[in-house]
């Protein structure tokens, strides 16, 4: 930013020295008019054609610098957006959305509160952002290691639950969840975020359903039976994980492993 301040700045002051030029260079032949007849005239318009080049020449530089940063600006905002989210999900995930404030949240991602209100408009706003975006996220293939292919590594997924259990999401997950009990206004959107999700999970438990049994489907319709083992998993995994800290053992990542392992298997 201070280096286009000072771009700016000295093809300004170009314009202004080619002004000067020009002025100074018609004082000058004014002066000289009786002397020089006719050569006035092209001495001025020799003058105006250096003049014009200097100015056309600082014009040019001064649009091409005010185009760049105009191309900056949608950049700089989308990488504000994506930082004040990082920070709410930090912060939501520790304080609780009632608990959290904006000012939190923008010394979180370093900015002042009017960068939140510019961007999202209000903390509810922001909230329902992260939300929604977190809730998809769990429909995602990678949501548990090995879900779609053969035998499940229960080591491999015991460890995928041990960094669950210690991911600042898990918390946020819980918060999602009680703001939707909590705000029956905003539950509908939430509901069908979650709603997707759910589904999503099914028909990958449904496509490895029909793997296991050698049924050639690439698209199977989930079963109850495919649903009931989605609520079964997510369960479990929320025991496994978060549960596992205040219990102790038996509970434990590796006991959740292999609940969830038999569950699919």
């Amino acid at each position: 930013m201070e280096q286009d301040r000072e771009s700016l700045g000295a093809a300004s002051k170009a314009l202004a020295e080619a002004a000067s030029q020009l002025a100074h260079a018609l004082g000058s032949q004014a002066r000289q008019a009786a002397d020089a007849g006719t050569a006035f005239s092209d001495a001025v318009t020799s003058s105006l054609r250096g003049a014009a080049a200097d100015i056309s020449a600082a014009s040019a530089t001064l649009s091409e610098q005010v185009s760049r940063r105009d191309d900056r600006r949608p950049r700089k905002a989308d990488q504000t957006r994506a930082d004040l989210l990082a920070a709410g999900a930090r912060v939501f995930a520790a304080r609780g959305f009632e608990g959290a404030s904006v000012d939190d949240i923008a010394r979180d991602a370093g900015y002042t509160k009017g960068a939140v209100y510019a961007h999202f408009g209000s903390k509810r706003d922001l909230f329902l952002a992260i939300a929604l975006g977190s809730v998809a996220a769990t429909s995602h293939c990678d949501a548990l290691p090995g879900l779609e292919t053969g035998a499940i590594d229960e080591p491999a997924l015991a460890g995928h639950l041990v960094r669950l259990g210690e991911d600042p999401a898990m918390l946020l997950a819980l918060e999602i969840l009680a703001y939707a009990l909590r705000h029956p206004d905003d539950s509908a959107e939430l509901a069908a975020a979650y709603r997707a999700a759910f589904e999503g999970l099914a028909e990958q438990v449904a496509r490895r359903r029909c793997a296991r049994d050698g049924v050639t489907d690439p698209a199977p319709e989930p079963t109850q039976e495919d649903f009931d083992t989605v609520l079964a998993v997510l369960s479990v995994l929320n025991w496994a994980t978060l549960g596992a800290h205040v219990l102790g053992p038996p509970v434990s990542a590796e006991s959740g492993a292999r609940i969830i392992a038999r569950l699919l298997d």
